[in-house]
């Protein structure tokens, strides 16, 4: 999803998750939480990954989603829908589902570290097997959702913070029912921002976590920040729309956790 032109700026193309072009290559992670997102987007969005990952008992949600296909998975009919790995200190998958996929191709991982999270420990365990196997990414989508537990929300958060040195810069975005959330490192940034997300006046924020005195720039929101400073307890820019452009610029000194509206673009899945 993120890219660099001459002039050292990321750029962050939201449909490249919606259209997933043949030459962009990305890995899939399933957290364990319950997939909101319609069938009509994500079982493409599977089947057109290179690497297939789910997470512990994000595995048992997994073989609920796809429902009558998963007898014939299981028993090796049908590997479309197989996980290349799945990882995690298994406290949370069913024992006789782990049980089954020991005996096909899915390659088990039991990561019981419990100083890290499974999501942090299954980004560690991606990136040594596109090491080891040669695959280069262009991204990684992690399929989430942003509620329940706030200190499970809260990890996800941190998680992305670590990721730039676990899997060195690939641009790792978390993926709910209706938005999108990805870090963005210090730099110049460019997001392409949909036209269906600009006439729905959609929802977007930028917040510091854990960062303060840092000095914001932005171009192409409602709100615009210019050379402004947040952290908590002062300003942060939640609620924050698009002024119409059809980008948004962003230049930070310290890592901001960007995350933007895409109920628009689901709809188009359910209708």
């Amino acid at each position: 999803m993120g890219s660099k032109d001459e002039i050292s700026e990321e750029i962050w193309d939201v449909m490249k998750i919606y259209q997933y072009p043949k030459n962009y290559k990305y890995a899939l992670i399933i957290l364990n939480q319950k997939i909101l997102l319609p069938e009509d987007y994500v079982l493409p969005l599977w089947e057109k990954a290179t690497v297939t990952v789910t997470v512990d008992g994000g595995t048992n949600f997994w073989f609920e989603y796809i429902g009558e296909c998963a007898a014939d998975v299981l028993s090796g009919c049908n590997t479309k829908y197989l996980p290349t790995m799945v990882t995690g200190d298994m406290d949370s998958i069913k024992p006789n589902l782990l049980e089954k996929l020991k005996k096909t191709k899915t390659k088990v991982i039991v990561t019981p570290d419990v100083m890290e999270t499974d999501y942090t420990k299954s980004l560690m365990q991606l990136y040594n097997y596109i090491t080891e196997n040669q695959i280069k990414l262009d991204g990684i989508h992690v399929l989430t959702e942003m509620s329940g537990r706030f200190d499970h929300i809260i990890s996800q958060i941190n998680t992305l913070h670590k990721c730039n040195r676990i899997v060195h810069k690939i641009p790792v975005v978390q993926m709910t029912g209706g938005s999108l959330i990805w870090l963005l490192q210090p730099g110049n940034h460019k997001i392409l921002i949909p036209d269906s997300i600009l006439q729905a006046k959609s929802w977007c924020s930028l917040i510091p976590f854990g960062n303060s005195n840092n000095c914001v720039i932005t171009k192409g929101l409602k709100w615009d920040l210019n050379k402004r400073c947040m952290k908590f307890g002062e300003l942060i820019s939640t609620s924050n729309s698009f002024s119409g452009q059809s980008e948004v610029k962003v230049t930070t000194d310290v890592p901001l956790v960007w995350s933007m509206s895409i109920e628009v673009l689901t709809k188009i899945y359910l209708e």
